[in-house]
């Protein structure tokens, strides 16, 4: 069979020239589910759901009721759907792994299995999923569905809300994962509540989203750092007491200011090279993250690449207090906040 992409599904489901069964996998949750529900409701019909549609859960069932399924003989629809969810192909017994293949080898005609992962983090390079991968690939059809980067992102979020009844621009869509982040699950989340903040026939802008979407800890964490950059060391740490209120990790509060850190040290190597601010978008992993480097150009401008070394110096500090001592994870990222004030300062 083969391994595809989002729209070679799409045109198969169109078409109705369908495998017999699929693996879907991916960072991008929202489509893996879409795709699963649309090829239920395209090929299992109205009213025959209780013969032709059967759901089973990798934490209840066993892969033996995903084969006896899949094997049923469908009533009033062309197609008996299976869907499978989370089942841990990558820890199957040796018995389990041959009767997996012997399904891929013998795939019911009147059927359509769906494997999807939704808990289960699928990762391709460690030999034991690879095993699973390749053997969907060889004698079923793969689908990897990552989230959707750069414009191909803002051009979803913006039909969706046209969808919703609501206008919303490009540059108010690039906002909006910069609040939120880029889980289209949130993104659309976001979306129907700034639609009823707003009322339909109405644009969504800024402050719309200002007055509505959840931040996400990521995004709290920049405006920690932004304060910190902006010389307002007081307001950073009291947003510092913030989050530590709303139980976040001590760990992932300095991983995400080290990261905007991490944004202004490479916007400063690419403009001294006499590259642009975004140069490091190319090389490292920005997928619908390139504004970080945009917000670091102006920071990078100001600082001297002694002072970012130093604050690096003090990040190096704090890691090794965070990993190795029973100190407050709090203190120490207070401590941390005043040492690159004061550098910042200088």
């Amino acid at each position: 069979m083969a391994s595809i992409f989002e729209a070679d599904l799409k045109r198969q489901i169109k078409e109705k020239n369908m495998s017999n069964c699929y693996l879907f996998y991916g960072s991008e949750d929202y489509l893996k589910q879409f795709y699963t529900e649309k090829i239920c409701k395209t090929f299992v019909t109205e009213g025959s759901e209780t013969f032709c549609l059967r759901k089973y859960d990798g934490k209840d069932d066993a892969l033996d009721d995903v084969f006896e399924g899949a094997s049923s003989m469908p009533f009033m629809s062309e197609y008996c759907v299976v869907v499978a969810r989370d089942f841990p192909l990558d820890s199957l017994n040796n018995d389990d792994k041959d009767k997996l293949t012997a399904y891929l080898e013998n795939q019911p005609d009147t059927s359509i299995t769906i494997f999807w992962f939704d808990s289960i983090e699928v990762q391709p390079k460690v030999a034991k999923w690879k095993w699973v991968i390749e053997n969907f690939t060889k004698l079923a059809t793969v689908v990897n569905f990552e989230k959707p980067v750069g414009r191909n992102l803002l051009k979803l979020i913006c039909a969706y809300a046209s969808k919703q009844g609501c206008v919303m621009n490009e540059n108010t869509a690039s906002y909006l994962v910069e609040t939120a982040g880029d889980s289209l699950n949130v993104l659309f989340n976001e979306i129907q509540k700034a639609v009823n903040f707003t009322g339909q026939g109405n644009e969504i802008t800024r402050e719309c989203i200002d007055s509505v979407a959840v931040r996400s800890l990521e995004a709290k964490v920049f405006d920690l750092s932004k304060l910190i950059l902006n010389h307002n060391p007081q307001g950073a740490l009291e947003l510092l007491h913030i989050l530590m209120m709303q139980k976040a990790e001590p760990i992932d509060i300095f991983g995400v200011i080290l990261t905007a850190f991490v944004d202004i040290y490479r916007v400063k190597v690419s403009t001294s090279g006499g590259e642009s601010i975004t140069y490091s978008a190319k090389i490292f992993d920005y997928r619908n993250k390139d504004f970080r480097l945009k917000n670091a150009g102006g920071y990078a401008k100001n600082m001297s690449m002694e002072q970012i070394r130093q604050c690096f110096d003090c990040f190096a500090e704090a890691d090794r207090a965070l990993k190795s001592t029973a100190q407050s994870g709090e203190l120490i990222l207070e401590k941390l906040i005043v040492k690159i004030s004061l550098i910042i300062a200088r």
